[in-house]
Parts: structure tokens; sequence; C-alpha cells
């Protein structure tokens, strides 16, 4: 916290009184990143596969700035596990996906009842760790992240549906 308050140009008793912790500064930074694609979504005007891509070009744009602090304090916990506990980010994260992936499901003529499954391998396709490898490591462009990405969920998705 010492070295965050420093960088803020902060005092250390400062940065305690809004955080108590590094995790809760984490958890409202991870927050305020996901907030800011549930407006994202809300503002689009488009539907179904469309929607999902779109927001999926924000969020890993989103990732290239923000996925190094993101990355490094996840959770040890899986999504299913935090979300069905209550655990604000996970929430938040429904907040800003849901909507496109139910238009994933849609177009790919799924269930609603797979949408669980949609947040859950959405989550481990998308985790900002993995995009952070695509994008830096393996030195992909954001597009086709995006386009694998988004094709590799289709994918395990309709695998998923036809069980």
């Amino acid at each position: 916290m010492q070295s965050i308050a420093r960088k803020a140009a902060l005092s250390q008793a400062t940065a305690y009184r809004h955080f108590p912790s590094v995790e809760a500064l984490v958890v409202a930074y991870h927050e305020d990143v996901m907030a800011s694609l549930a407006e994202h979504g809300e503002r689009s005007r488009k539907t179904g596969k469309e929607l999902f891509e779109h927001q999926v070009a924000r969020w890993v744009k989103l990732q290239n700035v923000h996925g190094p602090v993101i990355a490094r304090f996840s959770s040890q916990r899986g999504f299913l596990e935090r979300l069905q506990c209550g655990e604000a980010t996970a929430a938040l994260s429904c907040s800003a996906w849901d909507q496109s992936l139910r238009g994933v499901l849609i177009d790919l003529a799924l269930p609603d009842a797979l949408l669980n499954v949609a947040r859950f391998l959405h989550n481990a396709l998308f985790a900002p760790r993995e995009i952070l490898d695509l994008t830096k490591t393996a030195g992909l462009p954001d597009d086709q992240v995006v386009r694998r990405l988004s094709d590799a969920f289709y994918g395990a998705l309709t695998g998923w549906g036809s069980r």
C-alpha cells in the first residue's frame, strides 16, 4: 500500500482511509473496469454475436491497460463459486456480459438454461491473463484475439449444448 500511495501522491494514511487493504483497492479497481465495460455494452445498439464481439473488442483493449493488475490479483476461487457466493466482482461481470451472452445463445439456437455454462466458458477463455498472453507473448493483434477467442467460445458453447 505504501508504494501505491507514493505513486498516487497520497499519504499512506489517506490511502488506508479509502481502502483498508491492497486487496480492497484492487477489487474497487476491477469493479470500475467492469462498470465501464457494462456501460459500453448498454450504449451499443448491436445484438447477438455482433454485440458479444463488440464487448470482446472493448474487453481486449481494457486488458492491454488494466489486465496486469487484474491478472496479478485474480481470485483463487472459480467464477461460478464466486457468483454463487455473491461476490461483487462476479456479479458485475454478469451485468457487463449477460446481455451479449444471451444474444449468443439465441444466435446459436441454444437454450437460456445454458447461461451459466456460457458465463463459465467466457470466464475461462477471456481471462485477463490469457488475453495478455495472446497479445503480449504471442504478439497477436487485438482483432485476431477477438476473432480467435470468439470463435473458440462459439465452438465450445455449441459443443457443450449438444450434450
